[in-house]
Formats: structure tokens, sequence, C-alpha cells
């Protein structure tokens, strides 16, 4: 910029959206909006326990439906690979296991089959025409955050007991979040192309890098011959950063079939299959001096999770770096 012109403002300035027009309009094109010549759809069957197995999946009344393309399910899906754990999001995944890697239930709308039509209606018809049969397990949950096994020092620096013993000033409290679930306007979706060699996935993510890096770990191809697009978004609070199953079932249904496959979660399933903020319970101690200076910051936190996935919300991951407190 030359010596003589000033930076235009940005603060308190109204600044176009290039993507405003589109959006209001009606013009944005999302996930779902994708439509390819010879494109077929898919419709999850949802388990309808919470714990235990799968003893009997019936799927001929299924097959006999006339556009019923295919019904996927753990006998045939083929072989789809578990993403290597990383906690860096260069290929980061909140449910690494598989689709359909075995008879066991471990949440309540699990996926447990896949209807693949030429017509949405079909498919959902097909979808409720499968008869699963269950060996039921009372669910191992408790409303109690207890941490289990030695917890885990995150920061530590100086000797936080005795400060805070020693504090003219102290506060004590312990304070719990609750469940909070990510629904955007937006429901997730896929829609997966192959080709023979590349899958071109249309996803509804908030990170394309990571999502293509799991997804080439999961179906056992290099990153080069996956491309994901995502052109507009309908938010996601985060609850869209990585893949979750129903993209991988998107793909393999496309490389099986070797045609487009659209899959569009259904809100039903957005509470229970894409998923979600978890109970914390925080516990904070402050010392402090009687002119208000601290002299100790304690925070300690648990969240509940799942018996596969240690997942961890990091409601503390910034208190380290946030406050002042002798060394």
């Amino acid at each position: 910029m030359p010596a003589t012109e000033t930076a235009p403002p940005i603060i308190g300035a109204a600044i176009p959206r290039i993507d405003g027009p589109l959006k209001v309009s009606g013009s944005a094109i999302y996930t779902s909006d994708f439509h390819f010549p010879g494109m077929v759809y898919a419709v999850p069957v949802c388990s309808t326990i919470a714990k235990g197995s799968i003893t009997k999946l019936d799927t001929s009344e299924a097959e006999k439906i006339p556009g019923v393309v295919a019904i996927l399910h753990r006998g045939n899906i083929g072989k789809v690979y578990r993403s290597a754990p990383d906690l860096t999001f260069s290929a980061y995944v909140d449910e690494r296991r598989p689709p359909f890697d075995d008879d066991r239930v471990y949440y309540s709308g699990q996926y447990v089959a896949l209807a693949v039509a030429e017509t949405f209606e079909i498919a959902t018809d097909a979808a409720a025409a499968i008869k699963v049969s269950y060996q039921q397990e009372a669910p191992q949950v408790s409303e109690e955050l207890v941490p289990e096994g030695s917890s885990k020092i995150e920061s530590n620096r100086g000797n936080t007991e005795a400060a805070f013993g020693t504090a003219p000033v102290k506060l004590d409290e312990t304070y719990v979040t609750p469940v909070e679930t990510h629904n955007p306007i937006e429901l997730h979706a896929s829609v997966a192309i192959w080709d023979g060699k590349k899958f071109t996935l249309y996803e509804t993510t908030q990170g394309v890098v990571n999502h293509r890096a799991v997804m080439a770990q999961a179906l056992g191809v290099p990153k080069e011959n996956v491309q994901v697009i995502s052109n507009f978004l309908g938010s996601g609070f985060g609850g869209k950063l990585f893949p979750w199953p129903h993209t991988t079932l998107a793909a393999v249904a496309a490389r099986q079939l070797n045609r487009p496959v659209k899959l569009v979660v259904t809100r039903r399933s957005m509470f229970t299959n894409v998923g979600h903020r978890p109970v914390t319970q925080q516990r904070v101690r402050l010392g402090a001096a009687v002119d208000g200076k601290l002299v100790s910051f304690q925070h300690d936190y648990v969240n509940h999770t799942s018996m596969l996935d240690d997942y961890r919300e990091n409601c503390g991951e910034a208190t380290p770096y946030l406050y002042s407190v002798p060394i």
C-alpha cells in the first residue's frame, strides 16, 4: 500500500460478505443440494437399544422392494479401517470405531445397516423393512462424574496447597455444565463419488484437511486419492470438525456400487450419531490476598465420555495462560 494511502476501516465498518447474496437469495449450494447423474440415496438403520449385541439381521423383505440397490451390513461392507489415534487435528476423529465393525451395540441410535435405493423414499422404506433382533444388556451409565484411575496434571507450578492454606481469602466451588447438543439448521450430510481410483466427497465439514486425512485412513487409500469439498456450511458449532460414521458409509457404498451416493443424517440422529458436548464438573479453588491479588489457583475438571473413545472436553485448557499467580 502506498504511503499516502490509509488502510480501510475494519472495526465498526460495514464489511460486505461475499457469500451474503448467495445465502439470502437461496442460491448457495449446500452439501445435501448436490445431485449427480446416476445418484442413489442411502438411509441408515439405527439401533433401538443402547447396549447389547445383534443376534439376527433379516434383510430379505427390504431386498425385495423395487428400486433397492443394496443393503449393506457387517457381512458385506468389506474392509473399513480404524483411524490412527491423533490429538493434533492432522487426522482427528471423535468416533474411531468403523461402522459395522462388529455385532456389538455401544449406544442408542448406532448404525447397524444401510439401505441404498434409487430414491430417498424407497431407501427409507427399505431401511424400515430391515428386521434387527438384539440381545439387550443394561447400559453402564452413571449420573456421577467420578474420575477413574490416576488424574492427569496438565500444568503445575509452585505449591498450590500451601499457598491456598495460608491465603487470607479463599474460594472453593464446584460448577457443572450440562450436556449440549450441536444441532445447527443444516443437517450433517455426505455426497460421495468414486471414479475407480479417487473419492470426491461433498461434506458438511468445518475442517476439509482433517476430514480428508481421516477418510483416507478409513478407506485405505492415499490422501491424494481423496478430495473433500465444502462450499457452504449451515453452521456446525464444533460438531462438524471431523467425520462421523455416515461419511464412511456413503463413501464405501459409492465404491461398491460405482455410483454417487447421498446420505443425509436425520434430525433425530443429530442427537445420537454426530456427537455432543459432554457434562463437565469443574472445581475452582482460589486463594487471594486481602487486596484481591491471587496467590493460588487450582482448576480441576472432569467430563463424561464413552466406553470406547476417551473424549476430553478441554474446559481448563486456557487456565494456565490467563491468570497471574506466584511461581
